[in-house]
């Protein structure tokens, strides 16, 4: 499913653009992910992303990229910050 309008953001409890980060958790076979890595990050996610889909999706792809390459196994504050460099060039 593709959105077309931005997911919104509630802080007070699991919106629309958490469930999405939810599910990225879900599918994402990452031997160490920690619960809750990128969900407990939705707020900086939210920001650098500009709440759109194919930006969040491109982030968190790229993301698990470099926990594959570098063997860290995590998704952490780190590799979100490397994935999101991309996205201001």
């Amino acid at each position: 499913m593709i959105w077309l309008h931005p997911l919104p953001l509630n802080v007070e409890g699991p919106k629309a653009f958490r469930e999405v980060l939810m599910g990225f958790e879900a599918d994402l076979s990452l031997y160490r992910l920690e619960e809750h890595a990128l969900s407990k990050h939705a707020v900086g996610l939210h920001r650098r992303t500009g709440c759109c889909f194919k930006a969040l999706a491109y982030v968190v792809s790229t993301a698990a990229v470099i926990v594959i390459r570098t063997g860290s196994g995590n998704i952490t504050l780190k590799e979100i910050d490397a994935a999101t460099a991309d996205l201001s060039s």
